[in-house]
């Protein structure tokens, strides 16, 4: 079983702050790798803030946010478990990453306290003491206290063990210098970003929504992972060259037209690197667009009355090219 000392460590750091997202992070910096800054929670925290269902109450946005910036939190440090190189070596290889994607493929052991480690020495690695202790209370204190938790439950689990997946086939991919084909990366990768997850937990916080339309929400909720993975590819390629991940979909298209192939990243020249993949973002975005567009066919086709299905894609797409458009500004900032 992991060790409760730390968990108390977390709870009264938490009680310090403002949101529970400050309160974890204070604990999670301790381990986290050096380029993880809150200012990216802050953000997730603010953007949270404007995504979420028309159905669940004005009352709630704000702690659902707070709520979503800590799961996106926990998806931070395992994700870093899993295509982080540095730290994967540092915190002892395959068993490492394996302990932490268990986790995620387990979060229902982790709510109710039942969770044991996969390696008996994973209780001595602090990395994951402290990201299983910060993953435990906001699912066995937090989260079970939405009202709809135990409707929603199975699907929410469901949806965490898809994350999971997605992070594994990332790690192999890397790991073993795997080519899929495009679609194939994105259709794996598409979990990654929790969306599905966060818009759950928004259903267990709605008093109104029609649980006879869950089907119908999660595949939306499903096609508005893939807009946010496919954003993210376009905002991160550049960095993923750095940390050679094989299984960015920017990278992963490079590959499969060959512009690229494994051995350029072991002296890779990144300017010239990126001067060859500059095209590809267009084209990510080109499918980001597609998937909004067919989200929106299937909300025509497939009608959803609890909650406002065409806002919530308008959400996402607003969010993309927000997103897109700060991310540029940043880079323009930092060649002045």
């Amino acid at each position: 079983m992991y060790n409760l000392s730390i968990k108390v460590v977390v709870i009264v750091e938490t009680s310090e702050h403002n949101t529970l997202w400050e309160g974890y992070f204070s604990s999670y910096r301790k381990v986290a790798s050096p380029h993880r800054k809150p200012s990216l929670f802050k953000w997730l925290y603010d953007s949270y803030k404007r995504l979420y269902l028309s159905c669940v109450s004005p009352s709630d946005v704000y702690r659902l946010a707070d709520l979503k910036a800590c799961l996106a939190l926990v998806d931070t440090a395992i994700d870093d478990a899993c295509d982080n190189e540095f730290l994967i070596k540092m915190n002892g290889g395959d068993k490492f990453s394996y302990e932490m994607l268990s986790m995620l493929y387990n979060a229902d052991r982790v709510t109710s306290g039942d969770y044991i480690p996969l390696q008996p020495a994973a209780g001595n690695n602090t990395y994951a003491k402290i990201t299983l202790d910060i993953f435990s209370d906001l699912l066995g204190t937090h989260v079970i206290s939405l009202p709809r938790y135990n409707e929603f439950r199975g699907e929410f689990f469901l949806a965490m063990r898809n994350v999971a997946g997605s992070m594994e086939f990332s790690y192999l991919v890397n790991r073993n210098k795997v080519a899929y084909p495009y679609y194939i990366v994105v259709r794996n990768k598409g979990p990654s970003t929790m969306v599905e997850v966060l818009s759950i937990l928004d259903l267990m916080a709605s008093e109104s929504f029609d649980a006879s339309e869950l089907g119908k929400a999660i595949a939306l909720f499903r096609m508005a992972d893939v807009v946010a993975m496919l954003n993210n590819a376009v905002n991160t390629w550049k960095k993923e060259i750095i940390e050679r991940d094989y299984s960015s979909p920017v990278i992963s298209l490079a590959l499969e037209k060959k512009i690229v192939k494994f051995s350029d990243f072991e002296k890779v020249d990144v300017k010239n690197m990126e001067e060859n993949l500059s095209p590809l973002p267009e084209i990510i975005n080109g499918e980001l667009n597609r998937t909004i567009l067919v989200m929106k066919e299937f909300v025509e086709n497939y009608e959803i009355k609890s909650f406002d299905a065409l806002k919530y894609i308008d959400n996402y797409k607003t969010y993309a090219f927000e997103s897109q458009r700060k991310n540029e500004e940043v880079c323009q900032r930092q060649i002045a």
